[in-house]
Order: structure tokens, then sequence, then C-alpha cells
């Protein structure tokens, strides 16, 4: 097995559900597949939303399903000195400015309109966000396809500090991602249109950007994503055989139902996944 890893990276608001199932177990095949190690990374920065015990729940469910990481746990609440140092390195460089404006002002807006882009505000009680340009990035998902996208035109200017204080999703995610070892990001078709937004910060950090793949999302029965707002059940860690025989099929694995451990289902698993073989297929699921 080589130092190159997968990952997943889960964030501590709630239990696991069948669709973040479904993303973990294509990271963990994928990465045993390629012969690679499988991180585990919990995405704790956003602190109001964390939830009390969600963490333990999840390390729990993941091992009840055979899916046994390498090495220790990542947590990002354990990081925050890297995602420091580089908010630094941009607002040194010059790709940054604080911004005042409030949420309620900007709602609605698919784009932020670049009001406090020349306004030099000072950095108490201001957001930072990151300056982008009118270059496409450009990438091949190993299950959507190739994608360009234009930030000026998609996003604009977008925030990596909070102006509570908090480092942004996107900017840990881009410095956690953007190290050397993390080879292929595989994670939910919603987290799709981040993507660019990462590889943008990744470029602008000058650090080594993964190959990325978004697989299926599951949908409840409205045609929802399940998640904890759309108040999906968590797993049952009981019926974990049953659980990966429900989900296998979503990344084009019919597996023999003779399989009565998790363990043994996931080592045939990986040895018959094939990242390719989604790419044709439906862009979600419905449960």
């Amino acid at each position: 097995m080589t130092s190159a890893a997968g990952r997943f990276a889960p964030s501590p608001t709630g239990p696991l559900h069948l669709g973040s199932l479904l993303a973990a177990t294509a990271s963990y095949l994928d990465a045993r597949h390629r012969g690679e190690l499988w991180l585990v990374r919990i995405d704790d920065l956003d602190v109001p939303r964390n939830v009390p015990g969600a963490e333990d729940a999840i390390l729990r469910s993941l091992e009840a399903h055979g899916l046994n990481w390498d090495g220790t746990v990542i947590r990002q609440s354990e990081r925050i000195e890297r995602y420091e140092a580089a908010l630094s390195q941009l607002i040194r460089t010059g790709h940054t400015f604080n911004c005042t404006c409030a949420r309620k002002k900007l709602k609605g807006l698919s784009r932020y309109p670049g009001t406090c882009r020349d306004a030099a505000h000072p950095a108490d009680d201001a957001a930072v966000r990151v300056r982008v340009d009118d270059r496409p990035i450009t990438f091949e998902d190993g299950v959507v396809g190739p994608i360009s996208e234009v930030l000026t035109e998609s996003v604009g200017d977008f925030i990596i500090r909070r102006r509570d204080g908090l480092i942004a999703y996107q900017l840990a995610t881009a410095v956690d991602d953007g190290e050397p070892g993390i080879t292929r990001v595989i994670r939910g078709g919603d987290l799709l249109d981040n993507t660019a937004r990462q590889i943008y910060l990744i470029q602008l950090l000058a650090l080594s950007p993964p190959e990325y793949a978004h697989v299926p999302m599951v949908l409840n029965a409205a045609g929802q994503k399940l998640s904890k707002q759309t108040h999906a059940s968590a797993l049952d860690d009981s019926n974990a055989t049953g659980n990966l025989l429900e989900i296998l099929p979503m990344l084009g694995l019919t597996a023999p139902e003779t399989f009565s451990a998790p363990d043994e289902l996931l080592q045939w698993a990986a040895a018959a996944f094939a990242l390719e073989t989604l790419r044709d297929g439906p862009s979600s699921y419905r449960h």
C-alpha cells in the first residue's frame, strides 16, 4: 500500500445516513482498489453546527460497516494554524479583501456583486473574501466528466474567513485536500459546485490538486437530498451488511447475497469496483 490516500470528511452535525454511507463507501472502495490509504477527517470547524456525540456516532457507524480507516482520525479543529497560515499568505500576496456586507443584503444573489472589493474596510468585524479572476477553472471529474467554470461569472469573490472569525469551509478544505498525499477526493454530487473554488485556492497556495469524482446523491421520497435538514434517518448499525447491499448497486456493483459480514463484502467490492462505470449512470437515486 502506498502513502497516497483517499479521504472521507464528514461534519459532526449528526449521525451518518444512507447518502453519507454511499459517499464513504465509494471513497473507501476506490482507495482500496488502487492500493492506497483511506483517511477519515472530521470537518468540525463550524462549531455552532457541531452536535455533541455526533463524531463518536459517525466513527462507530464506519467501524460497524467495515469502513476501517488508516492512521489516526484527523480533525480540522486541530489544524487551525495551517489554515491561518494559508489565510495570511493570501492576504500578504494581495488576493483578499475585507467585506462587511450583511448576509441579508446578499440574500437571493447567486454571485457576489463586488460591493466591498475596493472599499478597503478594516479587518475588525469583517469577513475576508478571496478575489477571483476570469480564467476558467477546468478539471476532469471521474464521474461527471469534464468541468469548466469561470468563478467571476458563477459565484464571484467568496468568503475564506467568516465575519465571526472562523475559517471558512472552502479554505480549510483546499488546504487539507491540497496536501501531496491526497490523490483523489470522492464525495457526493451535492459538493460538485464547491470544487472550482477549492481548486482556485489550491492553485493560489501552490498546493497539489487531487483528482475529483462526485458520486450520485441519495434522495428521499420527496426528491430532496438526504440530510439532517430533511430529517434523514440515521443508519441502523445493526444492519450494516444490509445497508451496504442497498448502496452497492448505486456504485455499479451487484453483490451476491452470500456475504454475512461487512468486511467480506467490502473486500469483494473493492476488487470489483471501477469508478468509470458510474459515468453513464443516474446523478441521483431515490431511497
